[in-house]
């Protein structure tokens, strides 16, 4: 691999942005599944140090029914 395809590489990985928006797309349907959702759901992102913190807010008008099971 080249050098230019290493940081191409490596920007995907530390784009952030790029990174929460996927996963906001992915973690969507799901949230879908248990909740009847008010708003769009939110992914919030920084750096700690060395490290990435993610949030996910959902604001939900309702929790969907679960049939019979208890938790």
């Amino acid at each position: 691999m080249n050098r230019i395809d290493e940081l191409l590489i490596r920007d995907k990985f530390t784009n952030l942005e790029s990174v929460a928006e996927v996963l906001k797309e992915e973690i969507t349907p799901i949230a879908r599944n248990f909740l009847l959702m008010s708003d769009e759901l939110k992914v919030r992102y920084r750096r700690n140090g060395d490290k990435f913190v993610f949030s996910v807010e959902i604001e939900a008008d309702r929790i969907k029914p679960f049939g019979s099971r208890l938790f």
